[in-house]
């Protein structure tokens, strides 16, 4: 049984403008650091515990991405809009730690994916979000966690004067009161 889009609004389920910026960061990483084996990527929970942090640092290089914030403006007149910032943490590893920020000839260290990711993420556009610029970049917010031999770069991205799309969203909210249905088949009788 095929049910309409109307009964499962996947762009108000997985976040609209949240998943599309999210998803246009990951692809612009993705872009100069592929997912092929070489850089990994995982999200960043808000506050990850020691497992999550354990299990993030598990293999390098690593990409995480994680959703800060998105404040009001208080201009909007009624809707929602202002800046959507979001987190993303580079963990490069060296076993020689003199190769921490300049890498090793093969692979980057902290400088490298600094520069890497501040090429594709500072004036990223994202259709129906906008363009993204990098706030800051650093390197000392992660330091405590890291091993020797590890780098970190940690990027802040923000989208300024997003808001969603309301015409779109509004009609789509009645789905949020049920969590599923069951429906009887009409040719057998029975329930799907």
């Amino acid at each position: 049984m095929m049910l309409s889009e109307n009964q499962i609004p996947s762009s108000l389920i997985d976040g609209d403008v949240l998943a599309l910026a999210y998803k246009g960061i990951i692809k612009a990483l993705q872009d100069i650091m592929p997912a092929n084996g070489v850089y990994r990527y995982v999200p960043i929970t808000p506050r990850p515990s020691e497992k999550q942090w354990r299990a993030f640092t598990s293999k390098f290089p690593v990409v995480g991405l994680g959703w800060d914030s998105w404040h009001s403006d208080k201009g909007g007149a009624g809707i929602f809009r202002g800046p959507l910032v979001f987190t993303v943490a580079i963990i490069t590893d060296h076993r020689n730690p003199d190769h921490l920020y300049l890498g090793n000839g093969t692979q980057p260290g902290a400088f490298g994916v600094t520069a890497a990711a501040l090429s594709v993420l500072n004036a990223l556009t994202v259709p129906g979000v906008g363009t993204a610029y990098v706030r800051s970049a650093s390197s000392s917010e992660l330091a405590q966690y890291l091993d020797d031999g590890q780098g970190s770069v940690l990027l802040t991205v923000q989208f300024d004067n997003v808001a969603l799309d309301l015409d779109r969203i509004l009609p789509q909210l009645d789905t949020f009161k049920q969590l599923s249905n069951t429906f009887k088949d009409s040719s057998s009788g029975e329930k799907s």
